[in-house]
């Protein structure tokens, strides 16, 4: 659970709208006094889910991506891939900032369930939130995923020293990078950015290095969360997409990559007519 200090603090960002933030403090007070399953959290035009069970998590999760603002660039009009969606706190924060399309990828049973529930609940109010019921990787097949206590630590790889987190698996389908990619551009406009987040728990090197970096001409920008037993590192994945035209971008955030393809348009807005 978060500690008071750190509670207090996202309170007061005046970054999150004033009834994410009341929102968060009765969440707060009903873990405690009247625990229910879940917690629904208005941001945007829609609702998103803390889970009691796994409360401190969801609430770093949402911290990371929506308070922190992990992945900053301008969403507006962009159409956006959420690799590794968890229960959708990013994705919510990506049509909350104005994103036309979000496509969501989260393979575990439990996080799905309540990534739907989200996405339903935007979609109510007209926002094009999609979900897709998978993993990524370089190749398209099935895999096991290994699910752990923690429900932002699920993976295809883990290391080692993960088992003795280690709750059981399922079997997942696993779409390709480079199919996906491939598919996306029939959402893409004349113009319109396409903007990748990939957070996959060690899978980021499979998905970058094994899609030609032709593939990627599409994306405007990527970030990429890099995880220390990951089996490549920051700089290679860099140096694959440089001949797509990407370069790095400096961020606050030491885990996250930030790509940007120098050609791509940087907003999809439009000037006012004059």
């Amino acid at each position: 659970m978060p500690s008071p200090g750190r509670l207090t603090s996202v309170l007061l960002r005046r970054r999150l709208p004033l009834d994410t933030r009341f929102g968060l403090l009765r969440a707060e007070l009903r873990r405690r006094l009247r625990p229910k399953t879940a917690y629904a959290l208005r941001y945007g035009p829609g609702v998103v889910f803390l889970s009691h069970s796994d409360y401190a998590i969801d609430w770093e999760s949402f911290k990371w991506a929506v308070a922190d603002d992990a992945y900053p660039t301008d969403y507006d009009g962009a159409v956006v891939l959420d690799v590794g969606a968890h229960k959708g706190y990013y994705s919510a924060h990506a049509l909350a900032r104005g994103a036309r399309t979000v496509v969501s990828f989260e393979p575990e049973a439990a996080n799905l369930a309540f990534l739907e529930r989200a996405a339903a609940a935007y979609r109510e109010r007209g926002a094009d939130w999609r979900i897709r019921a998978s993993a990524v990787g370089g190749e398209r097949g099935e895999a096991q995923l290994r699910v752990m206590e923690g429900s932002w630590a699920h993976s295809l790889h883990p290391p080692d020293s993960w088992a003795r987190y280690e709750v059981g698996t399922q079997r997942v389908a696993v779409e390709a990078m480079v199919d996906i990619l491939g598919e996306t551009k029939s959402l893409l406009g004349d113009g319109s950015r396409l903007i990748v987040k990939v957070n996959t728990e060690g899978e980021e090197c499979a998905i970058v290095l094994e899609t030609p970096p032709e593939a990627w001409s599409s994306v405007s920008e990527l970030f990429v969360e890099m995880h220390e037993w990951a089996p490549c590192t920051a700089a290679e994945l860099a140096a694959h997409l440089a001949p797509a035209g990407f370069s790095v971008i400096p961020t606050e955030m030491a885990a996250v990559l930030r790509l940007r393809r120098e050609a791509a348009p940087r907003s999809d807005r439009r000037s006012a007519p004059t």
